[in-house]
């Protein structure tokens, strides 16, 4: 009961620091293709994390361009790892503090690039990687849950079918990607 209570706080004051936040029109054309760096949230569980790094493995060729940080709560390496030019940042559990926001020290490991767009591969929000994008201050912060705190840390959202199978939905969200 007590965790809901602290989540909410946290996204009061996730809210309230990101108040004055205005977000820019962004051209829609090439804002992946056109990027250098990109930070990717893996979602939080490994099956779906794996799901995700295999959707965008197919597109590894187009993507070699781009350089890849990682956000990951697994020990265990997905197929993004793969990539030519990629970071991998793990985050353990006490790198999330009781409110559901990601501390400190672990933002300034994320934030030692400038990225030009973020990717939230979560399904459902998830507050703290949602926090991530938010304050990387990346152009272009992609996400693909449909509620009604994403508007507050996502300025581009893919709306897909949730209720199928999870490999389906992520083979969807590369596919809409790889368009841009």
């Amino acid at each position: 009961m007590l965790e809901r209570l602290y989540a909410y706080c946290g996204l009061q004051y996730a809210r309230f620091q990101f108040r004055s936040d205005i977000d820019t029109p962004q051209k829609m054309t090439n804002f992946f293709t056109g990027a250098r760096n990109v930070l990717i949230t893996l979602p939080i569980g490994y099956e779906e994390a794996a799901e995700a790094g295999k959707a965008l493995r197919k597109f590894r060729d187009s993507l070699s361009h781009l350089e890849f940080t990682v956000i990951h709560t697994s020990t265990r390496a997905t197929a993004l790892t793969e990539f030519p030019r990629c970071t991998v940042i793990r985050i353990d559990p006490p790198d999330v503090n009781r409110f559901s926001l990601p501390v400190a020290p672990l933002l300034k490991r994320i934030y030692v690039k400038q990225y030009d767009v973020a990717l939230d591969f979560n399904l459902d929000f998830v507050l703290h990687t949602a926090y991530i994008c938010k304050a990387s201050r990346a152009g272009v912060r992609v996400n693909f849950y449909d509620g009604p705190d994403a508007d507050l840390f996502f300025n581009v959202r893919f709306n897909l079918a949730a209720r199928r199978a999870s490999q389906s939905v992520y083979d969807q969200c590369a596919s809409c990607l790889a368009m841009f």
